[in-house]
């Protein structure tokens, strides 16, 4: 990578970065937003809530059971309390590792399970920062569909991290930067999954939305660095997931489609609307998604 290329993938990593700002200032801005973004975040609050507390039901009626071990007189007790006081301690790591998982999932799962909410959100943001509130009148199919695809699209890139993840594990061996790849992987693909909710809302399939990813992991790669980072804030982390919808349809918007499929020579998919700045919208003529 050359000087200049080098200077572009920072610029971009940065822009990146900024971009869980501009989602959050947008929201700020457009008050009218805020009850689109609370109903994707009651979702996955409710929903962990009563995960977890299953779990923790389910662990505090786990009963391992206490030994005696008596008639080992004296080191029967101290070996029988050892053995007890290591169960409850399997007890804590149990639930420690329930609340990391928690922690590290809930923004893949989040994005499948809630992804009809988030698509409601990300289509007012849409309509507020690029003016393409009146959408084309579609069959019914074509609109199950869109549904259809941006649950499989986010279970998908789901299953891409996991994927992604579990090869860069082995890194974690070297010392200092080895935990930089599975580390690239999470901010990547975060990144892309809040930007995908726009994307396969608008009918977009996977080699239309390479047409945009293509040329910007750098700045995916920091938008997913960002939402990373301020999810490490204290008690900011529930209250992130809109703001990242917001920001990745930003995203999305400020992407020039008219000139990606002109020079692709792909053709965009029925019902496509290039979004603009101007308050009104343009069409693009496709074949069905």
């Amino acid at each position: 990578m050359n000087r200049d290329s080098s200077a572009s993938a920072v610029n971009d990593f940065i822009a990146g970065v900024r971009l869980p700002l501009t989602g959050l200032k947008f929201l700020y801005k457009n008050r009218g937003l805020k009850r689109y973004a609370v109903l994707p975040l009651l979702f996955n609050i409710l929903l962990y809530v009563l995960v977890l507390a299953l779990l923790f039901w389910l662990l505090a009626r786990w009963q391992i059971g206490a030994v005696a071990w008596d008639f080992w007189g004296p080191v029967g007790g101290w070996l029988a309390a050892a053995v007890n006081w290591t169960s409850w301690i399997l007890k804590a790591a149990v639930g420690l590792a329930a609340l990391a998982v928690t922690f590290f999932s809930f923004t893949a799962v989040g994005m499948v399970l809630a992804s009809p909410l988030n698509d409601l959100l990300s289509e007012k943001v849409e309509a507020a920062y690029a003016g393409t509130e009146k959408k084309l009148s579609l069959p019914l199919r074509l609109t199950l569909r869109a549904t259809l695809n941006s649950m499989l699209g986010s279970l998908l890139t789901a299953l891409r991290q996991l994927v992604c993840s579990l090869a860069a594990l082995p890194f974690l061996l070297i010392p200092v930067i080895g935990f930089l790849p599975i580390f690239m992987v999470g901010a990547y693909f975060s990144g892309f999954g809040y930007i995908d909710s726009a994307m396969a809302r608008n009918f977009l399939r996977p080699r239309h939305k390479k047409l945009l990813t293509d040329g910007n992991f750098w700045k995916i790669a920091g938008f997913g660095t960002g939402m990373q980072f301020l999810f490490f804030i204290p008690f900011t982390g529930l209250l992130l997931m809109p703001v990242g919808v917001t920001a990745g349809t930003i995203f999305y918007c400020d992407g020039n489609w008219t000139s990606l499929f002109q020079r692709s020579g792909v053709a965009p998919p029925i019902g496509f609307q290039v979004p603009t700045r101007r308050g009104d919208s343009e069409t693009c003529e496709g074949k069905s998604p």
